[in-house]
C-alpha cells in the first residue's frame, strides 16, 4: 500500500536534474511545496492512464517509473523510463489536459506529486514563482541544445556510453541484463540508425561493456567512466 507524507522544500530541492525546481528560492520552494504530497510505493502499481484528465505532474524522488503504450494487441510498449530526479506529466498539464500514454510507478519507488489545480493557482498569485519557473525552463532549452552539440561532436559508441552510464546513475538499470529500454529508442535517443547500436555495443569492449546475447553487461563501471571522461562529461540522460 502506498504511504503519503506532505512535501517540503527540502525534497524539492533533494532534486538535481529536476529543470523546473533548478532556479527556485526558498520562498519559490515552499510555494511549491504547499501544492504536492510524496507518496512511497512498496509494490508495482498503475499510476495513470492515457486518456486520464492529467490533474497532476510528478517528479521521482527515488526509483522509476515506466511510460508505455499499449499495442492494438493489448500488449504494452515502452516508451521511457523515468529515473531518479526526473520530472514527468509537465506537459500533459500545460497543453492538451490529457495523458497521452500509461505510466506504471516501480516497486521501492518514491514520487512527488505535484497538483494541477493547486500549482496554476500558485503561478497566479506569484508572479516572481512564475518569473523562476519561465527562468529554469530557459535553462533546459540551453541544455537541450548543449545535448545537440555533444550528439554531433561524439561518435556513436561514445553516445552510447554515456547513455549506458546516465542509465545507472539514474538506477534505472544496474549495469547488467536487458537494457529497460527498446534499442529502437535508445538508437533515436542517441540520434543513430538502429542497425548501427549493435555495432556500437561492439566497440564499446575497451571501456568495460560486454554483450551476451540480448543482455548488456558493464563489466568495469569504472572503466566505463574513464572512458565518458576521456571525450568529455557524460550529460546524456536516461529520460
Amino acid at each position: 500500500m502506498a504511504e503519503n507524507r506532505p512535501l517540503t522544500p527540502a525534497d524539492l530541492r533533494a532534486l538535481p536534474h529536476a529543470p523546473l525546481f533548478s532556479r527556485l528560492g526558498h520562498a519559490e520552494l515552499e510555494a511549491v511545496a504547499q501544492t504536492g504530497s510524496v507518496r512511497r510505493y512498496e509494490h508495482a502499481s498503475l499510476l495513470f492512464s492515457a486518456g486520464d484528465e492529467a490533474d497532476a505532474f510528478y517528479a521521482v524522488a527515488e526509483g522509476a517509473v515506466h511510460l508505455f503504450a499499449l499495442t492494438p494487441e493489448g500488449d504494452q510498449s515502452l516508451v521511457t523510463i523515468v529515473g531518479t530526479g526526473e520530472t514527468f506529466a509537465e506537459a500533459a498539464l500545460f497543453g492538451a489536459g490529457r495523458f497521452p500514454v500509461n505510466a506504471e510507478v516501480q516497486g521501492g519507488t518514491t514520487l512527488i506529486r505535484i497538483d494541477g489545480r493547486l500549482f496554476m493557482k500558485a503561478l497566479r498569485e506569484n508572479q516572481t514563482l512564475g518569473f523562476h519557473m519561465l527562468d529554469s525552463l530557459l535553462a533546459r532549452q540551453v541544455f537541450l541544445i548543449h545535448e545537440i552539440h555533444h550528439l554531433k561532436a561524439h561518435s556513436p559508441s561514445q553516445r552510447l556510453a554515456s547513455y549506458l552510464l546516465s542509465l545507472i546513475e539514474s538506477e534505472a538499470w544496474k549495469g547488467r541484463g536487458r537494457l529497460p529500454v527498446r534499442k529502437q529508442l535508445i538508437a533515436s535517443r542517441i540520434g543513430i540508425e538502429p542497425e548501427s547500436l549493435s555495432r556500437a555495443l561492439r566497440r564499446l569492449v575497451e571501456a568495460g561493456v560486454q554483450c551476451e546475447g540480448d543482455d548488456v553487461i558493464v563489466e568495469d563501471e569504472a572503466l566505463l567512466r574513464a572512458y565518458c571522461a576521456s571525450f568529455g562529461e557524460a550529460d546524456m540522460t536516461a529520460g
